[in-house]
């Protein structure tokens, strides 16, 4: 397997093909927006809090390896990544998730070899990132009550 085939099968291990743990689509199969707001402490994490993070992390990382600059606007802590900064609804912040892992797949495929060389560290790290915070989704569905064995991860 050669770097290029090894990144698209984490891109997709954690966009839409299930394997040792689910994949955001898995993740948010059947998530309401009451569910995707809803935390167990004021402290804690919602499911829509954490997609914002990782769309804001996936977009600054993707810009990066375009070379089109880095984070799509400006944060000054990375608690202020799990805002919802769009003002998107529930259903836009998960298609626009799905729409930026598709994205992240046709630039993995398209890309030099020079630049998966260069840039691979960086998206391993990425994908490892988002296989973390899916596991946080998946935990936080399975505290709500709601989480169906059937996806996975019982």
């Amino acid at each position: 397997m050669d770097t290029r085939e090894l990144l698209l099968t984490q891109l997709q291990a954690i966009h839409n093909k299930s394997g040792w743990f689910v994949s955001m689509n898995e993740a948010l199969t059947g998530v309401t927006e009451e569910e995707a707001l809803w935390t167990n402490h004021q402290s804690a994490n919602t499911i829509w809090g954490t997609v914002n993070h990782l769309l804001y992390y996936n977009r600054s990382y993707l810009n990066r390896f375009k070379g089109q600059g880095g984070s799509p606007y400006t944060i000054d802590s990375n608690d202020e990544s799990f805002d919802n900064h769009n003002h998107d609804s529930w259903a836009d912040t998960t298609r626009a998730f799905d729409t930026l892992m598709t994205e992240w797949t046709d630039a993995v495929r398209s890309s030099s070899k020079e630049t998966l060389n260069e840039k691979s560290p960086d998206l391993t790290h990425l994908t490892i990132h988002n296989a973390y915070h899916i596991g946080q989704i998946v935990d936080i569905r399975k505290q709500q009550g709601v989480w169906d064995d059937e996806l996975g991860v019982d």
